[in-house]
């Protein structure tokens, strides 16, 4: 469905109970423009926005590293912008690849941080929602007149999260 114009925005976080810091991130960029350095010069740059929230956990430094670089992950691809789909699961399969080489060092950890991750992409007049842990994307419409939530949770006590944990070799606890 058509976008139509961003009339507002806006982003939440919340400082946790464990920590006396808050360690989320919040990316917005309204009019993303093709990087001038970018790997390959793509002659149809579309008309795109982005939101996005990191929530941190265990630290801030994975929230940081996805803050500063999923976008160009997403964006610098040989599939964006004609395939937005595989553009976002390479930029965030990308981006996990990149984060455990600096998270790992020697075979040793070096930062045990980790993030949630909620971007939405807005492509000309298509939005793209992709969700990675628990934060949530709400959409309103007609002047707040309609509430939609447009993600589905990933949280371990859900019974469809703790069986896909599970199947892929996971454990849950508490």
């Amino acid at each position: 469905r058509s976008c139509g114009h961003i009339k507002a925005y806006a982003a939440n976080t919340n400082q946790g109970i464990a920590r006396d810091y808050n360690e989320d991130r919040v990316s917005i960029i309204i009019n993303i423009n093709q990087p001038i350095f970018s790997k390959t010069k793509k002659p149809n740059w579309p008309k795109a926005s982005y939101f996005s929230i990191f929530d941190g956990h265990g630290g801030n430094k994975c929230a940081e590293f996805l803050r500063d670089n999923l976008l160009k992950l997403i964006c610098d691809n040989d599939f964006f912008p004609t395939d937005i789909e595989k553009a976002i699961k390479f930029g965030f399969s990308e981006a996990d690849r990149l984060f455990l080489e600096i998270a790992i060092k020697d075979g040793k950890l070096v930062d045990g941080s980790g993030s949630c991750g909620l971007i939405l992409l807005i492509i000309e007049n298509k939005i793209y929602i992709a969700n990675v842990g628990d934060s949530r994307c709400v959409i309103s419409m007609n002047n707040g007149k309609i509430r939609k939530d447009v993600t589905r949770d990933h949280k371990p006590n859900y019974p469809y999260e703790k069986q896909r944990i599970l199947k892929n070799s996971g454990s849950v606890y508490q």
